[in-house]
């Protein structure tokens, strides 16, 4: 992995995440590199990140004075990405809400002015209304639709930067979410995680089926990190997903989270506050005691559809010996492995040291699943 943050694993995963949806090098190391040497200091972090924001949505002011509608949206779009990067490491309060919000109005001006080829979208469900965004395939008849979780600490503005439209040149429709633990219910409404994830992804393909350009016989749920436990756990009680993918396998996130708690393990992607927050506890003991329910051991088997696991081969947030217990025990006919290896690249967590490699994999993968290709451009 590039370690920008030299023996910082956190920070340097976060600036990797960066990269990955969509931020600029220049840019991020212009406002970053001051803090790369001596201690961490959150305060410093969360104030980079909101100067690097502040100075592309100047930027973006200047570009809209000048007539350059598209220039500005996609500065936009990258400070949408530098607010929510420095949003994830500072803890639950009302900096965190200001920083969180600054990232959503970001984002909404980048769809307005870049423009961008999304709508949003808000599903009634039983954990309240469920934000997420869908990225339409360009097609004249009903597209497949690829339901896109995020797991841990990424919000649905950072999932949008993970894919953009390569779905849509595959033919089908992303619907990138927000759901219970994540983006907007978390940190709006403080609306935790839930084990029984088939419950909002009933919901979800609920209000896919109302619509008319949507295909409700191919639908597929995909998730990262995180992710690679809601995914999987919906398809296997949700028979109208018919394709699953894992951007990351999950076994027993509990017990992996018991390790790195005991371990006090340098190599987590977040602050200790985000597992009771996420999980909706007063006390991290609390929190380690309800994750216990996220788990896949039990649950596997009972899925059948066709299931891509992609997992790194130096992955140090969760192991790999994970991914491959995960692949052992679906119950899928047709199921799919790929572990990206140190040599070739993208043997990290979900691939943030090279991504593009696994995305273009996921999107043909599903592609192949609901008959799309040839690639449309």
């Amino acid at each position: 992995m590039f370690y920008y943050f030299p023996d910082n694993y956190m920070w340097s995963s976060a600036f990797n995440l960066a990269l990955m949806a969509g931020g600029s090098l220049g840019e991020m190391h212009r406002w970053l590199a001051p803090l790369r040497d001596g201690e961490p200091e959150p305060e410093a972090w969360g104030k980079a990140w909101a100067g690097m924001a502040g100075q592309q949505e100047e930027q973006a002011e200047k570009d809209l004075q000048a007539g350059l509608r598209r220039s500005a949206g996609l500065r936009y779009l990258r400070a949408s990405v530098y607010h929510a990067s420095g949003e994830r490491q500072i803890a639950p309060g009302p900096e965190k809400t200001a920083s969180y919000r600054a990232a959503l109005d970001a984002f909404e001006k980048a769809v307005e002015l870049a423009p961008l080829n999304v709508e949003r979208i808000e599903v009634p469900s039983p954990d309240g209304v469920l934000p997420g965004y869908l990225i339409p395939a360009r097609t004249a008849e009903p597209a497949p639709v690829v339901i896109f979780y995020g797991g841990f600490d990424v919000t649905k503005e950072i999932l949008y930067g993970f894919v953009e439209e390569e779905f849509v040149r595959r033919g089908i429709t992303c619907l990138v979410m927000d759901s219970p633990g994540v983006g907007e219910p978390l940190r709006l409404r403080n609306v935790p995680s839930r084990p029984d994830y088939e419950v909002p992804t009933g919901a979800v393909i609920d209000y896919l089926e109302t619509r008319a350009d949507v295909d409700a016989d191919r639908i597929g749920v995909m998730g990262i990190s995180l992710g690679g436990y809601y995914a999987p756990r919906s398809a296997a009680f949700e028979p109208r997903i018919k394709a699953c993918a894992a951007w990351g396998g999950i076994w027993d996130w509990g017990a992996t989270w018991e390790k790195r708690w005991a371990t006090r393990s340098k190599t987590v992607s977040v602050p200790w506050f985000q597992l009771p927050w996420v999980m909706g506890t007063d006390t991290m003991e609390a929190g380690l005691e309800r994750v216990r329910q996220w788990t896949l051991v039990d649950v596997l088997p009972k899925l059948t559809q066709p299931l891509l696991i992609v997992h790194g081969e130096n992955d140090r947030q969760v192991a790999v010996e994970d991914a491959h217990k995960a692949y052992e025990a679906a119950g899928s006919a047709d199921k799919t492995l790929r572990i990206f290896t140190v040599a070739e690249g993208g043997a990290e967590h979900c691939q943030t040291d090279e991504p593009d490699p696994a995305r273009q994999l996921i999107a043909d993968w599903f592609a192949q699943r609901f008959g799309t290709l040839p690639a449309q451009s």
